[in-house]
């Protein structure tokens, strides 16, 4: 009796083994977009903003810029962020540039294509497209 037990119990771990193994052990990563194919995509609500991460960041008074990165996506976005709500602006330099439209604590741009370099910058300001402070470049 005890043999059969150990003989069943055997068949059941291989045949559990067996049937795991067509599942992946983790999901899969499909990129919402990639490269020029992200150009003028917003990030937010994509894969992309999933795998992110700071590339590069740059920090002005109270504010810091990240270079956004996703390798999954291929694609770069600035991130802007401040202590407080103030007016900020993302921009990917020569690119595109997002005004913040009120006082936010955080902006974000549209996604462009990382197959190259990026540039990105944050600014802040006291109104609307008004802006006093910005960082430097955050180059990724």
């Amino acid at each position: 009796m005890k043999k059969k037990l150990v003989n069943l119990t055997t068949m059941l771990s291989i045949i559990l083994a067996l049937g795991f193994s067509f599942f992946p052990a983790s999901p899969v990563f499909a990129a919402t977009c990639t490269g020029s194919g992200c150009n003028g995509v917003n990030p937010c609500g994509t894969t992309c903003w999933n795998d992110a991460y700071n590339a590069s960041v740059r920090y002005a008074s109270t504010m810091y810029s990240a270079n956004k990165y996703s390798p999954g996506c291929i694609a770069n976005w600035s991130y802007a962020r401040n202590t407080s709500s103030t007016y900020l602006a993302a921009q990917t330099v020569g690119v595109y540039t997002y005004h913040g439209s009120q006082p936010y604590l955080y902006v974000w741009n549209s996604m462009w294509d990382g197959s190259g370099t990026v540039c990105t910058r944050g600014y802040m300001g006291p109104t609307y497209m008004n802006y006093n402070v910005s960082t430097s470049n955050a180059c990724a």
